[in-house]
């Protein structure tokens, strides 16, 4: 699965301390909108919170694109899953 080539990706860089902290991580199928390019959702949550961190990547993405993508994240808004 995509999911298990990102962790090894994400395992292989510096600075990679924080991947024990994923809890779960998901990548879409290539999601094809009526105008523009396709891309795939990357959706990970972690340990400390319920609240999901996701990132839009281009659908011809690799594994470490996909894994560079979230390492450069900078959180803005948070999806938090459950009632509210």
């Amino acid at each position: 699965m995509v999911e298990d080539t990102v962790f090894e990706q994400l395992r292989a860089m510096p600075g990679n301390e924080w991947v024990r902290q994923i809890h779960s991580c998901k990548v879409s199928d290539p999601l094809q909108p009526p105008w523009g390019r396709s891309y795939r959702l990357v959706e990970w949550t972690m340990n400390d919170t319920p609240e999901s961190r996701r990132r839009v990547v281009p659908a011809e993405s690799t594994p470490l694109e996909i894994a560079q993508a979230m390492m450069s994240h900078i959180p803005g808004r948070r999806f938090q899953h459950g009632d509210d």
